[in-house]
């Protein structure tokens, strides 16, 4: 947290952190403008879908699978080219989940969005304990969306361009990947291949960014809101430990128990959302991960060491947040919760609360759950892969 709280120096992260709801709002309204470069909205179902931008990407898309398996078939014999092709294709998968979960279905989104909103709106989140308790996941999600989109934006804009700018110093038409509008090694076929891979480019960046700030954002709402609930069983305990009267500790157990059942529904909803989109992205971010690093090997394609890292920090996300969700139990705080000091009718009310915090909703892709250990047994599956590829290749 200390190295979290030095970024606050620099401009860019300087933000008023106290207010979560005020941080939220500011966060949502940062990824509508990310999104209006593609003509797109997560958030208000008034906007239309059909934005020239939006129709333009989605027609790219399509244009884009059909040319990655039509490549593929072209440089057959190929094995440098055909490698190449073969690169991107899991990409194709995965933008068509990002752009049916998050646009097509955007209905689940915008419904998440009114939870949130809501959920700010409560009498509750206004007070003192909420919010403090709420600046950790606040500061840690604006912070956060910043670095993600401009690492993202960097590092797409260095896989499309760097191949391109090698290609000129050395005299040599170098496209970023092998799926071509036209086989043929003219200047005017070489420009228009290489604009359509800056356009794709430019649709891959912002969506990715978008998608994930999205999901960045959801999550750590959801983390906020177990340490909003974990403030106020502290707070409760020590009205306990004071003799508070019975109607103020009545009124407390209700605030936690009214924010525990909107963070359960809360994250019922978000599972839902995410479970199969998890399930697409991690399976076809490691093909993309395996086989760049096969083109590496194989035919020295050093671009693959970046989009190797592109596709790893996009599993790190989902896994290093599901395991931040999970490490966020209220087992701690339920084992030093005073349950037996309330009077009869309320410790009837807290067995409701007890009961269902111990069961919490974790994140999974089918049934691989999402945290760090998943992280690395991708890494070693993708580790192993490459060293049979070294040991055949000697």
């Amino acid at each position: 947290m200390d190295l979290i709280e030095s970024l606050k120096r620099y401009r860019i992260f300087q933000f008023d952190y106290s207010n979560a709801g005020k941080v939220y709002l500011e966060a949502v309204d940062w990824i509508d403008r990310l999104n209006a470069f593609m003509g797109i909205c997560y958030f208000d179902p008034k906007v239309s879908r059909l934005q020239p931008r939006f129709i333009w990407g989605i027609t790219t898309l399509f244009i884009y699978i059909y040319l990655a398996f039509e490549s593929t078939y072209w440089y057959r014999n190929d094995v440098e080219k055909l490698l190449l092709c073969i690169t991107t294709h899991g990409f194709s998968v995965q933008m068509a989940s990002k752009v049916y979960t998050f646009i097509i279905n955007r209905s689940q989104v915008v419904e998440v969005n009114t939870m949130n909103r809501d959920y700010y709106e409560m009498e509750t989140t206004k007070s003192v304990t909420v919010q403090n308790s709420h600046k950790s996941s606040a500061t840690i999600a604006y912070i956060l969306l910043k670095m993600t989109a401009a690492c993202y934006i960097i590092l797409v804009g260095l896989i499309v361009l760097g191949p391109a700018i090698g290609g000129a110093i050395v005299s040599e038409k170098i496209l970023p990947f092998g799926f071509e509008l036209s086989h043929s090694n003219a200047w005017p076929a070489y420009i228009m291949n290489l604009a359509f891979h800056v356009n794709c480019g430019f649709y891959v960046a912002f969506l990715t960014t978008s998608s994930d700030s999205t999901f960045i954002l959801y999550l750590l709402t959801a983390v906020g809101q177990i340490d909003a609930i974990s403030g106020l069983l502290n707070e409760l305990n020590e009205m306990l430990e004071k003799n508070a009267s019975e109607e103020v500790i009545s009124l407390q157990l209700r605030r936690i128990f009214q924010l525990h059942q909107h963070h359960f529904a809360y994250m019922r909803m978000f599972k839902n959302m995410f479970q199969y989109y998890f399930m697409m992205a991690i399976t076809m971010l490691y093909f993309c991960m395996s086989i760049c690093l096969a083109a590496f090997v194989l035919i020295n394609w050093y671009m693959g060491v970046l989009v190797f890292c592109f596709c790893s920090a996009q599993i790190f996300y989902m896994c290093f947040l599901g395991t931040a969700l999970q490490s966020k139990f209220l087992m701690k705080e339920i084992d030093s919760f005073s349950w037996y000091r309330l009077s009869v009718p309320n410790q009837k009310f807290a067995i409701l609360f007890l009961a269902s915090a111990q069961n919490p909703i974790l994140l999974s892709a089918a049934m691989v759950k999402l945290n760090v250990a998943t992280y690395l047994q991708v890494h070693k599956s993708v580790y192993s892969f490459l060293m049979l590829l070294l040991r055949i290749k000697q």
